[in-house]
């Protein structure tokens, strides 16, 4: 039967053009694969839909109601995996917000807010100690129990900022950021580094602190070349270790939605950097476009 969107008075709210109010009518379609199809549709016109689709989650109808979440579901990751390119290149960027960002490319289910608040339970524990020096934080990630393990294509939870914080065990270029952060509220200068292919925080008086080495601190010797890592390098990094996994997983999804986030592109080409099977060549579109 089809469905009409109303407005908060009560009257009918008609679609912007007969196309798209052809379309929201299909979503309580009893045919699955029709109802599919009109979300697929709708999902490229997400801009048109204003608060249409709001309104709709509000039904009485509980088909229409449940595809209309489902629907809104999909344009709140479509976005956030557009966002995600944008966070990386703002100016204003903060290591925490693209933590949680990296987590939920992952954990996709998860709630920002719940991940916001266990970021502020283990910050507030850290504030009640003194950490005014490196070895103090050394202390302080070594007493919390934060173990930091080498870094791996196998482990895509050790890049999971609230993974990492609940289970207390991460990659140990995630650990060394939350470290980065805690120095950084603490009025610490540091600077996240990779000496030898390790990550180690290195202070303004030349001191490496290596969460992988069991928070061991070294004198960095004149002629070690320790390179700096920004934050939008470290993000980029641990988001492509979550592609890695996916794609050595064979993790469809998450190689469509990972690579979105990564390149910024649309649907349509996202993985367009990526080779067969996750790209078709031109030959194989070509094959797909020619059979009946």
């Amino acid at each position: 039967m089809p469905c009409a969107a109303f407005s908060r008075s009560g009257k009918p709210r008609m679609a912007p053009n007969r196309e798209l109010k052809n379309l929201i009518s299909l979503l309580d379609d009893p045919d699955e694969r029709v109802a599919v199809v009109a979300m697929g549709e709708l999902l490229y016109r997400e801009s048109e839909l204003g608060e249409a689709l709001a309104e709709l989650q509000e039904s009485s109808n509980p088909l229409l109601r449940r595809r209309a979440h489902q629907l809104q579901a999909a344009i709140t990751l479509r976005q956030r995996r557009r966002g995600f390119l944008d966070l990386l290149y703002s100016p204003e960027l903060r290591l925490i917000d693209g933590l949680i960002e990296v987590h939920l490319q992952w954990f996709d289910n998860d709630s920002r807010p719940a991940l916001v608040k266990l970021w502020q339970r283990f910050r507030d524990e850290a504030a009640g100690k003194l950490i005014r020096s490196l070895e103090e934080l050394a202390y302080f990630l070594r007493k919390y129990g934060l173990q930091a393990v080498p870094e791996s294509t196998l482990a895509p939870e050790n890049y999971c900022l609230g993974s990492v914080l609940d289970q207390k065990l991460g990659a140990t270029s995630v650990v060394a950021a939350i470290g980065l952060e805690l120095g950084a509220e603490s009025g610490l200068a540091l600077q996240l580094v990779r000496v030898f292919g390790d990550f180690a925080l290195l202070d303004a008086a030349g001191r490496l602190l290596f969460p992988g080495r069991n928070y061991q601190l070294e004198s960095a010797p004149g002629q070690v070349n320790c390179e700096v890592w920004e934050i939008r390098r470290l993000l980029n990094y641990a988001s492509l270790q979550l592609l890695s996994y996916a794609v050595n997983s064979d993790s469809f999804r998450y190689i469509q939605t990972i690579g979105q986030a990564l390149s910024g592109a649309d649907d349509g080409e996202a993985l367009d950097f990526l080779p067969y099977p996750y790209y078709p060549t031109e030959e194989e579109e070509s094959r797909e476009e020619n059979t009946p």
